[in-house]
């Protein structure tokens, strides 16, 4: 994914806390078929332009939440996870 833009810092994080690596989450962006998106509009996570969060799987069937900004034709990867109970039932 070209246009996918990850800091040394949120790719460090995500494989320190939870063994994920870039190609995850792409993977995860090519299997979102469904194109929902979910604003995170919590006061202490509020960005502008906003953030938006998805949950999808990767190539080897493991679901992960995906953070992301959308600017200017990029999207910006903020964190991945896999997600909890009451994502998944916001998400569904």
């Amino acid at each position: 994914m070209k246009n996918l833009i990850t800091s040394q810092s949120v790719l460090d994080h995500i494989w320190e806390k939870h063994q994920l690596r870039r190609v995850d989450v792409e993977e995860c962006f090519l299997n979102h078929f469904e194109s929902k998106y979910i604003e995170d509009d919590r006061t202490k996570n509020k960005t502008n332009p906003p953030t938006y969060w998805f949950i999808s799987e990767n190539h080897q069937s493991v679901r992960l939440k995906v953070a992301c900004v959308f600017k200017d034709g990029h999207v910006y990867l903020k964190t991945a996870y896999p997600p909890n109970e009451v994502e998944l039932s916001i998400y569904n």
